[in-house]
């Protein structure tokens, strides 16, 4: 059982002794304000990577990291005395892209990502209307559920539209999609479309029709299965914006009731730093309640964004500045929410649907044209046959800003002490990015304020250099960088050239193609001098952080459901690189690396103790157990806030 530790300092040395089976100089009932840790491994990542045997916390700070003799010299101050019991320790980690509001479910109907066929998608449908609308003409919004896994045709049903208007014909749906690129609706909400003037429309044939209304957002609406991506989801009206089925002091009371468990899944996951990466006032209020209720136990940068201007390409500089100043103002003085960073989506996504009718491409920004693809599934046999040549589609996707727009604006934001956030998934869109991030050093010169670009999905072997060149913090999702089947072919088969009668294997994997070039560029962007931080982008794909999960990817670049585990393995890293990506580089990416990030004297007593240790497991030649590592401990400002019991 995962018990959070908020009591008062009494229940901090007693959980530890509890733990380790200390021994307590002095024997006071009282315990005073300094502890004593000895005879561990301790990991500091200070820049000599050096491994400690002891440390010393003083009021909530190190004030001794080294030999157990030096430790215990504090035993005069009547200081308890804990010992690791030889275990792995590290600085508290850091999550630089997330959405922590997200890790924990609400009071609403959820899928928790689960691949689902047609009729058990119906059923849950079925079973939410009593409880979640429960009249006719109430919101139903179905949460984490994959636009990508599952939603297998059944005898009853052919898509997700047909499924949803069995289990709801009188009230409209929303499946909101773990991703947060993508949802799907059925008739009654796709009906419902509203156009710039607040007429509804409703999304059909001829709304979508060249010169009509939403003729812009066609390439985004499949009527057949209800699926849409990206902007085109803000015309049909769900409450609040499509998160909820509730809004105002029904959506605080939902957020409010899971706090404690936010604040219990961050700590139990060894995570005492995150940025969120996508904060609005309501989520920034979420941790300001977070903070009154002694429930924020850790730091949190809330990068501030404007994800509809983005996704509509409205650039506007002096508003958004107005917005971000205002927020890194009224938290110019909190010792631990800030919201000194900005968050830009410069495109979307790179999963499509080769087996549509027509197949629909995905829209992230691409050099080169995306193909369409001619695949045929066979769920009896399981397996994908290639019915026809690939065809250049004439469609790249879509960069959200104009080249000089996008580097006038992060120009605007690096001028103003902003770090710059960016989300980049699709080749063309990363070298925008880059061109961007360039232009504003060009034009400012070197700011010295660490901009990250986060995803990096595809990126040009030319622009990996320019990368490195920059000194760019890449915030790489590291559990997405292995090759898996059931997710390539939602991807590879847009990018990459297929034959009738080829192996689909040959067009996933081919050792020569673009893909195997530029998919998550992890090593060869570090080499060329790009530093490596760490996102997990929970809740997307899943509400879990997982960073021991991303930490075992990163080191084998392989995963259980793997094409072909050599096809990226040049991509490896190594533990240390992926230790300093989630301490020391998280906190320089965030600048707090004065604070946090490392163990050393003087430095806020952030850390954590491991069940295992990672580099004897990489030293034993079984790396992928680093995935099932257990965080037994975390200390925050000196404080125990989870203990594994």
């Amino acid at each position: 059982m995962l018990n959070t530790v908020a009591g008062g300092q009494r229940a901090m040395i007693m959980g530890l002794l509890l733990l380790a089976g200390c021994s307590s100089s002095g024997g006071s009932s009282q315990p005073k304000e300094g502890t004593i840790y000895i005879n561990g491994k301790v990991y500091t990542q200070d820049d000599k990577q050096s491994v400690a045997d002891a440390f010393v916390v003083e009021g909530g700070q190190l004030v001794q990291v080294g030999s157990r003799a030096d430790a215990e010299a504090y035993k005069n101050r009547g200081y308890p005395v804990v010992d690791l019991g030889g275990k792995m320790v590290l600085p508290g980690l850091h999550d630089n892209h997330i959405h922590a509001l997200g890790t924990v479910a609400l009071d609403m109907c959820d899928i928790d990502g689960k691949a689902v066929t047609l009729d058990e998608l119906a059923n849950k449908v079925k079973t939410c209307l009593p409880k979640y609308a429960p009249k006719a003409g109430d919101w139903l919004v179905v949460n984490q559920w994959s636009p990508y896994e599952g939603n297998n045709v059944t005898a009853n049903y052919q898509n997700v539209r047909q499924a949803l208007d069995a289990a709801a014909p009188n009230n409209p749906v929303m499946l909101a999609g773990v991703d947060g690129h993508a949802s799907a609706y059925n008739s009654a909400a796709l009906a419902m479309a509203q156009d710039e003037k607040g007429n509804t429309v409703g999304f059909n044939a001829a709304s979508l029709a060249t010169g009509a209304v939403f003729e812009a957002f066609a390439p985004y609406v499949n009527l057949d299965s209800g699926v849409i991506r990206e902007d085109a989801r803000a015309a049909i009206p769900v409450p609040d914006t499509g998160v909820l089925s509730a809004h105002g002091k029904e959506a605080e009371q939902l957020y409010e009731a899971i706090l404690p468990k936010v604040s219990e899944m961050m700590a139990s996951r060894g995570i005492t730093g995150i940025q969120d990466a996508c904060a609005n006032d309501f989520v920034r209020d979420r941790y300001l309640s977070m903070q009154k209720r002694n429930l924020l136990n850790m730091r949190v940068t809330a990068a501030t964004c404007f994800n509809m201007d983005d996704y509509a390409g409205v650039v506007d500089i002096p508003g958004h500045l107005k917005k971000a100043n205002e927020a890194r103002s009224a938290f110019a003085a909190n010792p631990l929410i800030k919201a000194d960073a900005v968050k830009i989506f410069v495109d979307g996504v790179l999963e499509g649907d080769p087996f549509s009718n027509p197949p629909v491409a995905p829209n992230a920004g691409m050099i080169h044209n995306y193909q369409t693809p001619h695949l045929k599934y066979d769920p009896a046999s399981d397996t994908t046959t290639v019915e026809a040549d690939s065809e250049d589609s004439g469609n790249k996707g879509i960069v959200n800003y104009k080249g000089e727009d996008l580097a006038n604006y992060v120009s605007a934001l690096d001028k103003d002490g902003f770090s710059v956030h960016m989300h980049s998934i699709g080749d063309r869109s990363t070298r925008v990015a880059v061109d961007a991030l360039q232009a504003a050093r060009d034009r400012n010169g070197d700011s010295k304020i660490p901009h990250t670009i986060a995803h990096l999905q595809m990126v040009a072997p030319e622009d990996q250099v320019r990368l490195g060149k920059l000194g760019v913090f890449l915030t790489f999702t590291y559990a997405w960088t292995s090759p898996s089947i059931a997710y390539d072919l939602l991807v590879t088969p847009f990018i990459q050239p297929s034959k009738k009668g080829q192996s689909i294997m040959d067009v996933l994997y081919d050792p020569m193609g673009y893909v195997k070039q530029a998919f998550y560029p992890v090593e060869s962007a570090r080499k060329a001098g790009a530093v490596l931080v760490a996102g997990s982008d929970a809740p997307v794909d899943s509400r879990d952080p997982r960073p021991f999960v991303n930490i075992a990817t990163g080191v084998t670049r392989s995963s259980v459901d793997n094409g072909d585990k050599g096809y990226t393995a040049i991509e490896r890293t190594s533990l240390q690189n992926l230790l300093a990506a989630y301490t020391i580089n998280g906190a320089r990416a965030v600048r707090q690396d004065k604070l946090t990030g490392s163990l050393e004297r003087g430095k806020s007593a952030d850390f954590i103790v491991l069940n295992q240790n990672l580099f004897d497991l990489v030293a034993a030649g079984e790396p992928q157990k680093i995935a099932e590592t257990e965080v037994d401990m975390t200390v925050f400002k000196g404080k125990v806030v989870y203990r594994k019991k």
